[in-house]
């Protein structure tokens, strides 16, 4: 079951790099404490995050030197990150790993079409990720945010990371909130990636 949803050979991964590691959108929404709101224009999206990260690609941090300080390789991947066409609209990290910013989130935009259920989308995505080399340790649940239905992965594309995704369907768009982080730390930031996704709405 591949047609349908446009295959994105792992661009969700695409920002493990950048850690030095190798239905609805009106509702109210809380936000944790020591979050932060960041919202993007276009496309209109929120997802709170805590305090201290950085973000790119928000009304209120969008300028790449800024934000990436003195590493120019992150300052680089956030100015290819910032062109129009490019389907990663959200970018943020935890600075307190220093220089290496082991932890990460991005969001992903793309096409669905409307013919293609849910569920149908939900067994594609799976599907994709167990077949990707060195992919290890898939669990997978259903689980709703404020902007609709979402399937939430959780897994290990190599021995340095963990990562945590959350696949929200809203409409005919698919949107994808990628969470990595060191496999020493993931226990510690699980509850923290969950808080930041059960916030996520489309506006």
């Amino acid at each position: 079951m591949t047609s349908g949803v446009r295959r994105r050979p792992l661009l969700l991964l695409s920002l493990v790099a950048l850690a030095g590691c190798g239905g609805g959108g009106s509702e109210r929404v809380s936000v944790p404490d020591g979050f932060m709101v960041r919202s993007v224009e276009k496309p209109a999206f929120s997802v709170a995050l805590p305090n201290g990260w950085r973000s790119f690609g928000d009304r209120s941090h969008t300028d790449a030197s800024e934000v990436a300080g003195k590493n120019e390789r992150l300052r680089t991947e956030l100015e290819t990150l910032a062109r129009s066409d490019s389907p990663i609209k959200l970018v943020a990290f935890d600075p307190g790993a220093g220089r290496h910013f082991y932890t990460n989130m991005n969001v992903l935009q793309t096409q669905v079409p409307s013919k293609v259920t849910f569920d149908d989308m939900a067994k594609v995505e799976v599907t994709q990720i167990s077949r990707a080399e060195s992919i290890k340790h898939i669990r997978q649940m259903e689980t709703k945010v404020p902007a609709g239905r979402a399937l939430h992965l959780t897994y290990r594309p190599h021995a340095n990371a963990v990562v945590q995704q959350y696949f929200v369907r809203h409409g005919d768009l698919l949107y994808v909130l990628t969470y990595t982080t060191r496999p020493a730390d993931a226990a510690h930031f699980a509850p923290i990636f969950d808080k930041s996704a059960h916030t996520f709405q489309v506006e």
